[in-house]
């Protein structure tokens, strides 16, 4: 896993070069505080707590976003259309150590058409929610670029490829301000 500031040197990489490496899609977080990055001694089959804090997640999304360099990029790459990635604090396409995120949290389907994902919550105990909206029992929700996404207490950016590209292009070193 990589920091925002460590992908800054492919700045100048075609989008191409940029999308070919990376992938389609890349998920943006805070780092996952120490104590919860090795998961499996503590939390492999423990029960999910419901612990969720739905009341600040403007204030962790305007948290993120001051702190945008020092994020956590997980780049999904589908191979096919209909694939899925699993999202779960344990034996997950994208593993999330915290205790608000249950074992399999979410599932991720890739719709090759749109270029986007879609989310389905795996009946989890603290919900998985869109631009802050709960995602709704059984519901599958298209995702689109820039929306925010929750597994828990725990929130993500998604940004298209090109999109990140764009937004380390633009902030490269060097480069006048728009």
């Amino acid at each position: 896993m990589v920091s925002v500031n460590q992908l800054r040197p492919f700045a100048e990489a075609s989008l191409e070069s940029f999308r070919a490496a990376s992938g389609s899609v890349a998920l943006i977080q805070q780092p996952v505080e120490a104590v919860f990055r090795d998961p499996t001694p503590h939390f492999i089959g423990a029960r999910t707590v419901g612990m969720a804090h739905r009341s600040r997640m403007a204030e962790r999304l305007l948290a993120m976003l001051r702190d945008f360099d020092n994020l956590e990029v997980h780049f999904l790459q589908p191979n096919q259309d209909g694939e899925e990635f699993t999202v779960g604090r344990a034996d997950a396409d994208l593993v999330v150590p915290e205790l608000s995120v249950s074992q399999h949290h979410a599932t991720l389907r890739w719709n090759a058409a749109s270029g986007d994902f879609s989310v389905r919550d795996a009946q989890s105990m603290n919900g998985t929610f869109i631009n802050g909206a709960p995602l709704g029992f059984k519901a599958q929700v298209m995702l689109h670029d820039g929306a925010t996404l929750a597994f828990g207490d725990v929130q993500f950016l998604y940004l298209r490829a090109e999109t990140l590209h764009e937004h380390l292009r633009l902030a490269a070193p060097g480069r006048p301000s728009p």
